[in-house]
């Protein structure tokens, strides 16, 4: 395959994900939380909001937790209120487990009303 066309297909394969990820980004995911510790149980929506074109604010019942970044070939979480200052908690190879790593990172109690 020549240089061009192999360009030419990375840009494609950027687009795509750069789109997939908007496109993923309006559709709320919902999950089930359970804090043995405080005998919680809660279900929560979880969105994201694009920020650029590779990192998204994650927001649990509309309060941001953290970032995902999308680094090839791993989704990089990343925890805190302001991405300059967020920190590192996990790398996963799909969107999905990603999000549940940086979710399972805050506490229960801290996202319920």
């Amino acid at each position: 395959m020549s240089r061009i066309m192999e360009t030419e297909a990375a840009t494609r394969r950027d687009q795509s994900l750069a789109e997939r990820s908007v496109a993923e980004s309006h559709e709320p995911m919902r999950l089930h939380l359970v804090s043995p510790e405080d005998h919680l149980e809660v279900d929560v929506e979880v969105r994201l909001e694009p920020v650029a074109k590779d990192v998204e604010r994650v927001l649990v019942n509309d309060r941001p937790v953290g970032w995902i970044h999308y680094v090839e070939p791993v989704y990089v979480a990343l925890v805190g209120g302001h991405l300059a200052h967020a920190v590192e908690v996990s790398q996963k190879l799909t969107l999905d487990s990603c999000i549940r790593a940086l979710v399972d990172t805050v506490p229960v109690d801290a996202l319920v009303d």
